[in-house]
């Protein structure tokens, strides 16, 4: 029997924390709680021996800003006493609360962290400061802890970025990845070539809503802006103070449609093109000739003096090949050099880059790209499409920086609610950031050496504000620093009481809009005991929600059911959902058991049941209500309770070629060991009807075989890579 709950669910937050829990995040390495507290007045006294002025100017700026905690020198009787730690292990420290706090270090980056962790244990009441008395010890577990921000799809000020870092520090991020050109914007100031800024730096156009919506519509308002030379210095000053270094990146070879528009010569086509509105890959990079390898040096040459941190990030990530294979200045050098093909040609290109950067004694990196063709010899490689691009580069010899898309795209969507704000797509919720390893499990501790840490990705075309910038980042962000920092990481349970209890609240008081979906309850979609499924409200890790019965729907003929969830008190601020509504359609096929010969990829595997779920998945798409496989074939089995009589299979595909997935070409339907249905073509559509002839035998098993495209073909984005191939519901009537 259908059961229709309108439910309103107060979420339920863990008891009072006990004496144990440790308020610092990331987790350190070792927290020993006494009895007792140290109490002292509204103002921090330290003892300046111990520190440098400058260090100490830090201390306080930043005692300031998160607590609003006043700092002062005071030598005799001081509250806090600093100590320089030699022959320890690097960017050490500890924290002795008796009484008197005690801070030993052995650098000054370890020194703030240490102070950081302090002002996390602090706790204001009536004007006063108290801090459980304990003992810290912690140190890192990776060298690059890093969060990335795009500029140039959309615009953030000088006081944005600074905002941005003050957060990476509270959880001890240590590089700002500043993603500064594109084909929607170039963002830095170039004395040399200003046209990058008057031209390059602004756009007519800004697409509006989800690259896939049909028919496009363009919001035509000029957009941009730029970074001065003397900003950019003083955004890299700011962030150094807080022991953050500013990694920029200029995009290379491709993405560069901004700069191109500015400086046309320096494209294959010398065709003048205005700053693209559109988000996505375009053909148009820069052409391979000496005059634009030079141009971009000259760039570089003004970069480096802005930027004291040893690494430039190049880009090097989706550069079509084909105007370079139109090219005649291109094909020439690829004849001159003595080079294969148009995938040598770029590594030739990047390669000239790593020189150039190497004689100015900076480190070249990029996206994993840059492994075709041959790599750098001294490059370090940022690995985004999965882990392979790490793991050949590690087998090298080379650094790698972790990032996959899987675990590490906070522009990705992390809710279910169907209120969530817009997002490119893809599903990256809180506990898959928080279970993200950044060395394989299969790699060797000889590779694994090269994996110098990893990062996460905010790319912001569907990000266009602070607001919802904070709310992709946070709490996902506090996540992955916890993954980078901790040498051993505690429950995810443990993590989200934590946050419940210590972190939204500073980040409430901070004016942060962070995202609460992982406190929110989720529907969980099960297999029933006799067929069928069953839909239960599951509360969140962490919480003390009971778990509630929705609905029991058995396999049946196609019938539509709808299901209405209330959330009373968690609204997502700015985008304020209060229901949540699915529908299920009900069909032969509902719990059904699936047995895939091809799996899903693991980025994309959210489980078999999402093919008889009966749940439609979401166009634009989200990745949690689809399966998503990197292969040109998909094979799998629909097995049933008992045999059915089968006269229609519906399968859900989808056709998004400008995410790189295409639906299959063709179908293949076996019926038991009997029956089967030739080849058929597909359609390019988002879902096909195969009609089964009628037959008075029942069906036990279906076979199912799905053939797409092996590679993208040309002039589409992704041209020459393996498409995907997503999947939805099986409907069997």
């Amino acid at each position: 029997m259908q059961k229709l709950y309108s439910l309103f669910v107060i979420l339920l937050l863990m008891g009072s924390v006990t004496a144990q829990v440790c308020p610092i995040l990331p987790n350190p390495v070792v927290y020993q709680k006494a009895n007792g507290q140290f109490v002292c007045s509204g103002t921090l006294l330290i003892d300046p021996a111990g520190i440098t002025p400058d260090l100490g100017q830090a201390l306080k700026d930043y005692a300031l800003w998160t607590k609003g905690i006043s700092v002062a020198p005071f030598v005799q009787n001081s509250m806090i006493q600093f100590k320089k730690l030699q022959n320890v292990i690097e960017d050490s420290y500890s924290i002795n609360i008796a009484d008197r706090i005690t801070i030993s270090y052995s650098s000054d980056a370890s020194c703030f962290y240490a102070w950081v962790s302090l002002l996390q244990l602090a706790q204001i009441e009536e004007g006063q400061l108290i801090f459980p008395k304990c003992f810290v010890k912690d140190y890192p577990k990776f060298q690059w802890r890093g969060l990335h921000l795009d500029v140039a799809r959309h615009f953030f000020t000088v006081d944005e970025v600074k905002r941005f870092i003050d957060l990476m520090a509270y959880y001890k991020f240590n590089i700002l990845h500043w993603h500064l050109t594109d084909d929607q914007g170039w963002r830095i100031e170039i004395k040399k070539y200003p046209l990058l800024t008057t031209v390059g730096a602004f756009r007519d156009s800004t697409l509006q809503n989800h690259y896939t919506t049909t028919p496009r519509s363009f919001n035509k308002e000029r957009y941009g802006g730029f970074y001065t030379q003397e900003q950019i210095t003083e955004i890299v000053n700011y962030a150094g103070a807080k022991f953050i270094s500013v990694v920029p990146e200029i995009e290379m070879p491709g993405h560069a449609r901004a700069a191109l528009a500015a400086y046309p010569q320096f494209s294959c086509t010398g065709q003048a093109q205005g700053v693209e509105g559109l988000w996505g890959v375009f053909d148009d990079i820069f052409c391979a000739q000496e005059a634009s390898i030079e141009f971009l040096q000259d760039i570089l040459d003004e970069i480096i003096p802005l930027f004291p941190c040893q690494y430039v990030h190049i880009g090097g990530d989706e550069a079509p090949k084909t105007r370079w294979k139109e090219c005649p200045k291109c094909q020439a050098v690829i004849k001159d050099k003595g080079l294969h093909d148009e995938h040598e040609l770029q590594s030739y290109f990047i390669g000239r880059m790593d020189t150039f950067l190497t004689q100015k004694g900076k480190k070249l990196i990029g996206w994993d790209e840059i492994l075709e063709g041959g790599l750098s010899p001294n490059a370090t490689v940022m690995s985004w499409r999965g882990y392979d691009g790490g793991k050949a580069a590690a087998a090298l010899g080379h650094e790698v920086v972790m990032c996959p898309g899987s675990h590490c795209y906070f522009d990705h969507y992390q809710g279910r609610n169907a209120a969530e704000p817009l997002a490119i797509g893809g599903y990256t919720p809180l506990d898959r950031v928080y279970e993200f390893n950044p060395i394989p499990t299969d790699m060797s501790a000889e590779d694994a050496y090269y994996v110098i840490g990893a990062q996460g990705n905010l790319w912001t075309e569907y990000i266009a504000n602070m607001a919802q910038l904070e709310y992709m980042a946070y709490p996902r962000a506090i996540a992955l620093s916890n993954v980078l920092w901790s040498q051993s990481a505690a429950s995810y349970e443990s993590f989200l009481h934590n946050l419940i209890s210590f972190h939204f609240p500073f980040l409430k008081s901070k004016g942060v809009n962070y995202s609460k979906t992982a406190t929110m309850p989720e529907l969980s979609t099960t297999r029933g005991e006799n067929g069928g499924i069953v839909i239960q409200s599951i509360p969140a890790k962490g919480t003390m929600e009971d778990t509630l019965l929705l609905w029991e729907i058995p396999a049946a003929k196609r019938k539509t059911n709808d299901l209405l969830m209330h959330w009373s008190e968690y609204v997502i601020q700015e985008y304020q959902p209060s229901v949540n509504q699915i529908s299920v359609i009900q069909h032969k096929a509902l719990g059904a058991q699936i047995v895939f010969q091809t799996p899903p990829s693991p980025k994309f595997d959210n489980g078999s049941l999402t093919l008889v779920d009966g749940q439609l998945g979401a166009r634009p798409w989200k990745g949690n209500q689809w399966l998503g496989f990197d292969t040109d074939s998909v094979s799998f089995d629909i097995i049933f309770d008992k045999p059915i009589k089968v006269k229609e299979v519906r399968i859900h595909t989808l056709h998004d070629p400008n995410s790189w997935i295409w639906a299959p070409q063709t179908y293949m339907i076996g019926l038991n060991k009997f029956g089967v249905v030739s080849e058929q073509a597909c359609g390019y559509s988002t879902d096909e009807t195969i009609v089964i002839e009628e037959t008075d035998k029942k069906v036990k098993q279906i076979h199912v075989t799905l053939r797409g495209l092996s590679k993208i073909p040309q002039g589409q984005p992704g041209a020459g890579n393996t498409p995907w191939l997503f999947l939805d519901e099986i409907e069997i009537r």
